[in-house]
């Protein structure tokens, strides 16, 4: 029995993850084309990405607190 609650949006993000694969007809060489496509577009309108992996000496924006005793 599967007890997990729908989520909006990991419904949404796999919503949109089908339709670009859909339009770069399922070749993973043309999805990521696409994503890099877009990337540098919304790059040149000034738009930033966060890095999950930060290079060294850089501060990490996302992780994991350890659980406090």
């Amino acid at each position: 029995m599967n007890t997990m609650q729908p989520n909006s949006i990991l419904a949404e993000i796999r919503h949109t993850r089908d339709e670009m694969a859909r339009a770069a007809d399922y070749d993973v060489k043309k999805f990521m084309d696409a994503i890099r496509k877009r990337e540098h577009t919304s790059a040149a309108q000034g738009i930033t990405f966060a890095n999950p992996m930060p290079d060294e000496g850089e501060t990490c924006i996302l992780r994991e607190e350890p659980p406090k005793a």
